[in-house]
């Protein structure tokens, strides 16, 4: 497992924030559905690639449309290939971009495994975006470990570590970025987070 803080430079962060907007502009945004219990997740979501990994009513599972437009997702950009190449240590390329939104200080991600893939030899990399998150991870719910997730930070799940239980179990915003009007926020989501995760579907 890697966990590493702010390893990215506020302009590729920028770069990255104006692919997720792009992503966004061809498919929008959706709120997932739990199955099991019928709520709405707390983050929106939307994909780039091959697949796309969705949560309905019915299950979770990957799609190779996005649900409501019909449309193919669109392609994954080069950029986030790039950092894929430089920091997975994985020869295969991701054929999934999941795009989680965390629109506010009251967004989260339940703890969950990343276990709805046919491939779990390569590992799943998530890039943070904006304001802070408290990331909690560990082999099971009662071994947890939690770090802070700042802007430009990443992690890879891999190896022994690829079933990991993790959750982003807060959000904090901070008063820095807020007067800077936060540079690698969307429009809508002043005071919100996103996070860019790399993953191969397919064996």
């Amino acid at each position: 497992m890697k966990i590493l803080l702010k390893v990215l430079t506020d302009s590729i962060q920028k770069k990255l924030i104006k692919e997720v907007k792009r992503i966004i502009n061809l498919s929008p945004l959706i709120q997932p559905i739990m199955p099991k219990w019928n709520k709405p997740y707390k983050t929106l979501i939307t994909n780039a690639g091959e697949w796309g990994w969705i949560s309905d009513k019915l299950s979770y599972k990957y799609v190779g449309f996005h649900p409501k437009t019909k449309e193919k997702w669109p392609k994954i950009p080069n950029l986030f290939y790039q950092i894929w190449k430089e920091f997975s240590d994985y020869e295969k390329l991701p054929d999934c971009s999941l795009i989680n939104v965390f629109p506010d200080q009251n967004s989260r991600l339940g703890l969950h495994k990343d276990k709805d893939e046919k491939c779990f030899k390569a590992p799943v990399l998530s890039i943070s975006l904006g304001n802070t998150a408290v990331f909690k991870y560990g082999k099971t719910k009662q071994t947890l470990k939690q770090t802070m997730l700042p802007s430009g930070s990443i992690v890879v799940l891999k190896d022994y570590s690829r079933l990991y239980y993790h959750s982003i179990s807060k959000i904090l915003v901070e008063k820095d970025l807020l007067k800077k009007k936060n540079p690698v926020s969307l429009p809508q989501f002043p005071n919100g987070r996103v996070s860019i995760t790399l993953r191969k579907f397919s064996q």
